[in-house]
This record gives structure tokens, C-alpha cells and sequence, in this order.
């Protein structure tokens, strides 16, 4: 018993040495801030930071089965949705008018997007909480690590990086840029100070890029307070970042849409979004109103959209590209009571067309930067600059390349073209993208700047090449260029892997094979073994990873461990809706049901017409 005791006041001792000396360092890391890495802050995009709502006593609301409710981008409550439209939904399609229609639609986008609404400070009025963590990774509980890697799967790729030196800095999608960027300063401030380090890396991913595009712009050399964050970091990995906002964004604000352009609407718009049988489905649908109603009901639900949500929403504004914002302003911000959110969004301009000049600065104070974007996936067809340039479905090549030249989506540099080599003028440089539709020497940084090709935005995180890439420069001092590592070239290929990593790999090696045929035990492991080697390479095959999944797929529907996928029919319903759609375009255009009688009398009376003009030529002749 005495050993035993003996034994715990020496542990005690210890411990308390050890408390002694936690206390006397103020970190919290092992290193006590003594080593060669400096911790890492993740600056996630649009969406990536849970924001929950709450009940009037500050408890978290639940939906129906209970689950807390996240507020991005809307809540949606059934009941409460069908309260407010049947009536004026079916009064509207009795009638044949508007008799309270557009006034439900405006109704139902504010109690969907209510909690995410700003007053005239831009401050949220919503009752709402963002899930914050201002402690590392390593003091994160497993479902709070889960999340976060979840958002970006580094995990497993940053070898000897320590926990306690990596930071998920959380945000209000819909929130004040200007307080955003200030808790955000404060936020490197913290870091600094817990891990005993001076300086810090960020990665700024998506809307993150606008977040260090504020950073940079309010805490520089000219902060009134002395505040310089350019002397707090170290490297700066920008992961398609949205530095000159997105054309979608300013689409909206502009109200240039393309579903406001009726034809457009019945024709192509859907199409682009959804499987076309559904579509056609809705198209049809549709013409149960006339076209008046229908295209005014859509314009006063998208002026709703744009004043009670999104005008006062400073964040949102960030997203404006600096071409499109004078244009925005003037239409949106035009009252005296839009004083103050005309300031702030006016302040957050200049940190836009401050951009590039301020992430030179960057270099200046020896801090190195990177880029990683995506290209040649079109914009999502909302506005009406869907396919004006390259992009990554949801932000410009330009605006995330920091200014790179390109191609359209789906089109290459003319025959013959030489890059501009306006930021690299270093002989033997190529930065012309081997698909012939970038040119990289545009860009503001040619030599630090990674591309991938058919990567779309949304999936960026689950391309493991990209994890890799970052991971290495954010843990060695490795890479210095893109000519640093023939693995992680310049131009590569997007892929999406994220599930074959993490569901079908791991259920594959987890097979007993003692109970398979030889057959499928040979398939099973020459399934494996491929999508190892393609896993293996950080140069990626167009279409490889696609089939290497495929083939695992295959074999593990065989052998019972995946349900097997049902065969797709082609539904004659479907294909029904298709044909009525196209045939109601070509002979009615976008009139509703009750507008195609009188419709039809006017095709008949063109026809005759037709028939009579070309009698008379004939007799003319």
C-alpha cells in the first residue's frame, strides 16, 4: 500500500511540475511554441459553419424529428409554407390571376429566410447561434473534429502536424463582413497566444477569400490602432478563393436573371439543373398559370429575396464582383436609410480593388502565398453571366485565379496564342495549361498559383490531390513553386474521391474473404489494388478515379455488401412530359392552359394568312 501511495504522490508531483510549467508558458501546445510550424487557421467558405436557431429562451429549436436546425441557407417549415400559399395559390389558379399570390411567395421567402435577415447596421436580427471553436483541433470533441474535417479533409495528410496547431475559424455566412473580419484578427490574436507562436498560416477557402480580403485591407500598415496582421503571418493558402466575388452574386443583387426570361424559363433553364424528364415535369406544371401571373410572381418573389434578405447583408455584398458592384449599388442602395450599409459595403469595394496590390504586400513581408482553383465547369445558370468566362460552377476563374487569362467553358485558346506573361516574364516558363485554356502568366502569382481542370467548386474537398497539395505546404517548406515537386504539377485533373476514401475503401478491406468465391475474391482485391495505385498518384487521369470506384462498386453489390443498384427505366410518364413540354413550346410558347385557345385561333389565323400571302405570289408570279 505504501509503493502504491508513494507511487501517486510522485504522479501528483509530476503533474503538478507540469501544470507549473503550462502555467508559467501560457500555451497550450506541447511544442510551448518552440517548433518549426506554425499553427494553421482554416478560414472555411460559404455555408461551411453551422449556424443554429434558437427558441426565444435561447435553447437550440428543433424540427420534427428533433434534429437542431441549421440556418443556412433558409429554413423551410412545411406547414407553415402551405398556410400561407394554398389559398392564394389556388384563388390564383381558379381565377386565372393574382389574387394574392405574389404576396404569399414574397411571405413564404421571409419566414424561410427571416432568421438570416440584417438590419440597417448589417447586423443579424435573426435569433441565431454560430457553432464557434476557439480552442484547436486537439481540444475538439471527436463529432466537432468530424465536422471539421468533414468541411476539409486534411485529416490523415499532414503527417507530423499537430492538432493543437490547427484552428476552424467559424462565421455567420450571412453575417457583417466588417465584425467577421474584426473577430477574425482577434481570432489569430487568440492563436497566437495559446500556441506561443508569433505568426500563423490562414486558408481562406471560397467566401473565406472576401474574409482575407477584408483582413488584409482594414488591418495593414494604415490600421489607426497600430494593428498590422501582415507581422502575424507566415504562409497564406488561398483554396478557391473568392477574391473578386462571383457573377452569380451579382446577378442577383442586378436582378439579371435568366428564369425571368420566360422563354428561357420553358426552355433550358430547368434543364441545366435538373433531370430533364423532371423539368418538363415542372414546365408543365407551370402553364397551369398564364405567363403574365407566373413572371410576375417570380419578379416580386426575387425583389423580396433581394430587399428584406439581402440588402442589408454586408457578407453577401462581399460576393458582388467589383465590375458588377457600382452598378448593384446604385440600383439596390438608394434610400437615405441605406446610408449605412452603403458605407460598409463602399469600404469592403476598395479592400476588392485593393486585392491584389495587398496580397503583393503579402510577399513584401517575406509571407508566402498560394492558390488553388478550379476551372472549366460553367456557372450554375441563375444569371444571365452564366457562360460569359471560365469558372468553377460557382465563382469566375478570374475571380478566384486572382486574374488569370482563359478560355470559355468548353472552348481553348485561339491557334497560335502566346501567353501574356503579364506577372512572369521568366524564360522558359509555360503556364498555358496543357488542355490549351488557361494562361496562368495573367494571374497576379503564375508561379504559386495550382490548377484543376473539370473540378467543380462544390466538390473541391473531395479532391485528395488538393488536400495533399495543401497539407504539404502547409507542414513542410517543401513546395516553393509549381516546378517544386513533379508530383503536384501546375495543371492537374479534378476528381472527387471523398467517398471511395472514406465509405468503399474501408468496407472493401473490411470483406471477410474466406467466404467468397475465387473468383470474386481475385475481382475483389484487383478492385482494391486499383483504386489503391489510382489513390497512390497525386497526377490525376480523367475519368481513372470514376472507374476505379465503379469497379468497387461492382464487386461489393456482388458479394451482398452494397445493395445492388436497381436498373434505371426509362419512364414512358417522363418521356411523356418531355414530348408535351417541347411540343407546347414550339406551337404556344410560354402561354399558360387558359391562354392556348385564343393562342391557337392566332395560329390559325397566321397559317391562313401564310396560306393567302403565298397564294397571291404565286398568282403574282
Amino acid at each position: 500500500m505504501k509503493k502504491i501511495i508513494s507511487a501517486l504522490l510522485a504522479l501528483a508531483l509530476v503533474f503538478s511540475v507540469c501544470s507549473v510549467a503550462f502555467a508559467a508558458n501560457g500555451t497550450k501546445t506541447s511544442c510551448g511554441g518552440n517548433c518549426s510550424d506554425c499553427p494553421t487557421i482554416i478560414i472555411p467558405g460559404i455555408g461551411q459553419s453551422n449556424v443554429w436557431l434558437l427558441n426565444d429562451d435561447g435553447s437550440y429549436a428543433t424540427d420534427d424529428s428533433g434534429d437542431k436546425i441549421n440556418c443556412f441557407p433558409a429554413y423551410a417549415p412545411v406547414m407553415p409554407l402551405v398556410k400561407i400559399a394554398l389559398v392564394p395559390v389556388l384563388l390564383s389558379l381558379i381565377f386565372q390571376r393574382d389574387i394574392g399570390l405574389s404576396k404569399a411567395l414574397t411571405s413564404a421567402i421571409d419566414l424561410c429566410f427571416g432568421m438570416n435577415m440584417s438590419d440597417g447596421d448589417g447586423n443579424c436580427i435573426g435569433n441565431v447561434k454560430v457553432e464557434k471553436y476557439p480552442y484547436s483541433l486537439a481540444e475538439c470533441s471527436e463529432e466537432e473534429k468530424d465536422y471539421i474535417y468533414g468541411c476539409i479533409p486534411l485529416r490523415g495528410y499532414l503527417n507530423d502536424y499537430d492538432e493543437d496547431h490547427l484552428y476552424f475559424f467559424s462565421y455567420n455566412s450571412f453575417g457583417n463582413n466588417i465584425a467577421i473580419v474584426d473577430e477574425l484578427y482577434d481570432f489569430i490574436q487568440m492563436v497566437k497566444r495559446d500556441t506561443g507562436h508569433d505568426k500563423v498560416n490562414i486558408v481562406p477557402i471560397s467566401l473565406g477569400g472576401t474574409v482575407a480580403n477584408g483582413l488584409l485591407e482594414y488591418y495593414g500598415e494604415s490600421n489607426p490602432d497600430g494593428k498590422n496582421v501582415y507581422k502575424d503571418l507566415n504562409k497564406v493558402v488561398y483554396i478557391v478563393p473568392a477574391l473578386d466575388g462571383s457573377s452569380i452574386v451579382g446577378d442577383i443583387y442586378k436582378k439579371q436573371l435568366t428564369f425571368l426570361d420566360k422563354d428561357y424559363l420553358y426552355n433550358g433553364f430547368l434543364e441545366k439543373l435538373m433531370d430533364e424528364d423532371e423539368a418538363r415535369l415542372i414546365e408543365n406544371a407551370l402553364r397551369l398559370f398564364p405567363d403574365t401571373v407566373l413572371m410576375n410572381a417570380l419578379s416580386n418573389t426575387v425583389d423580396a429575396l433581394i430587399n428584406d434578405v439581402l440588402k442589408n447583408c454586408t457578407n453577401m455584398w462581399a460576393l458582388v464582383p467589383s465590375a458588377d458592384y457600382p452598378a448593384a449599388a446604385r440600383r439596390v442602395l438608394t434610400g437615405a436609410e441605406d446610408a449605412g450599409i452603403l458605407a460598409q459595403t463602399e469600404r469592403y469595394y476598395q479592400a476588392q480593388l485593393n486585392s491584389d496590390k495587398n496580397i503583393l504586400k503579402l510577399l513584401d513581408y517575406g509571407i508566402k502565398v498560394y492558390n488553388v482553383v478550379d476551372y472549366d465547369v460553367p456557372l450554375y445558370n441563375v444569371g444571365k453571366s452564366w457562360n460569359v468566362e471560365n469558372a468553377d460552377g460557382v465563382i469566375d476563374l478570374d475571380s478566384t485565379s486572382m486574374g488569370a487569362y482563359a478560355a470559355n467553358c468548353g472552348e481553348i485558346l485561339p491557334k497560335g496564342y502566346v501567353q501574356k506573361n503579364t506577372n512572369c516574364s521568366v524564360p522558359g516558363h509555360n503556364h498555358i495549361s496543357p488542355d490549351h485554356v488557361v494562361d496562368a502568366s495573367a494571374g497576379l502569382l503564375p508561379d504559386t498559383t495550382f490548377y484543376f481542370d473539370n473540378q467543380n467548386h462544390e466538390s473541391t474537398g473531395g479532391n485528395d490531390i488538393i488536400m495533399q497539395l495543401a497539407s504539404k505546404i502547409l507542414s513542410t517548406d517543401e513546395i516553393e513553386t509549381v516546378y517544386s515537386d513533379p508530383n503536384f504539377p501546375q495543371f492537374n485533373v479534378g476528381r472527387n474521391t471523398k467517398r471511395l476514401i472514406r465509405d468503399d475503401l474501408p468496407r472493401a478491406k473490411a470483406v471477410d474473404q474466406s467466404k467468397l468465391s475465387e473468383e470474386d475474391r481475385a475481382e475483389l482485391n484487383a478492385a482494391i489494388a486499383e483504386a489503391e495505385r489510382v489513390l497512390s498518384s497525386t497526377i490525376a487521369v480523367d475519368g481513372e478515379a470514376e472507374a476505379a470506384r465503379a469497379r468497387l462498386i461492382a464487386i461489393l453489390q456482388k458479394i451482398g455488401e452494397y445493395e445492388p443498384a436497381k436498373a434505371e427505366k426509362e419512364s414512358s410518364f417522363g418521356k411523356a412530359m418531355v414530348k408535351l413540354s417541347l411540343w407546347l413550346y414550339k406551337y404556344y410558347g410560354t402561354s399558360g392552359y387558359t391562354q392556348m385557345p385564343l393562342k391557337t385561333v392566332q395560329n390559325l389565323f397566321e397559317l391562313l394568312n401564310d396560306i393567302l400571302n403565298k397564294i397571291f405570289s404565286a398568282v403574282k408570279i
